[in-house]
């Protein structure tokens, strides 16, 4: 009989996958007997389970073909079909209506007309000039901030959703961290045999 070191390092082996069909079988013939000890009656199991089980299993002829005919089957299955999105679509259209809007506008208008004669001054006084047009941009801002003023839920809502993720970061690097450290300890144990 093997001695318990030896059959601990047979198991380390085993389970690595590194052991040969001879030890397999001592493996085999160690936990068949009836005196093992307390901290390897898991192992016992496992052993008396593969020991149940038949030693050749018949594969039907032609698996290989039909396993290959079926990964085809499904590979032709999987066709992607491209589908346009309504935002897309909306952007498209909007797009189509600035250039149609371009062409009415200018393109299409009385040829003597071009868009530099088109501009002219309204005032005769650049003074009065500069304060309509500061009236005017004041007007447009004022607009523009109430509008924008809404968007100030949207942006409470963002970072109220942003803090989580930022925890979520810090776990994942944790997760990470504790992965290295079992690769660590597998390659010390590797060390060790």
């Amino acid at each position: 009989m093997e001695s318990i070191e030896d059959i601990r390092k047979l198991l380390d082996r085993f389970y690595v996958g590194e052991t040969t069909l001879e030890e397999e079988k001592t493996l085999q013939d160690y936990f068949s007997s009836p005196s093992i000890p307390e901290e390897l009656l898991p192992d016992s199991d496992l052993f008396r389970s593969l020991g149940n089980a038949s030693d050749s299993v018949a594969v039907p002829e032609g698996l290989n073909q039909k396993i290959l005919d079926v990964i085809d089957l499904q590979e032709k299955k999987v066709v992607r079909t491209r589908r346009i999105s309504l935002y897309s679509l909306s952007g498209l259209a909007a797009g189509l209506l600035v250039v149609i809007a371009l062409y009415v506008g200018y393109f299409k208008g009385d040829g003597s007309m071009r868009i530099a004669q088109q501009m002219t001054d309204t005032y005769e006084d650049p003074q009065d000039a500069y304060e309509e047009a500061r009236r005017t941009l004041a007007f447009v801002s004022a607009k523009l901030n109430s509008g924008t003023s809404e968007l100030e839920h949207v942006k409470k809502a963002s970072q109220a959703a942003s803090d989580p993720l930022k925890s979520l970061s810090k776990i994942n690097k944790g997760s990470r961290e504790l992965s290295l450290l079992g690769q660590l300890q597998r390659a010390q144990s590797f060390e060790r045999q």
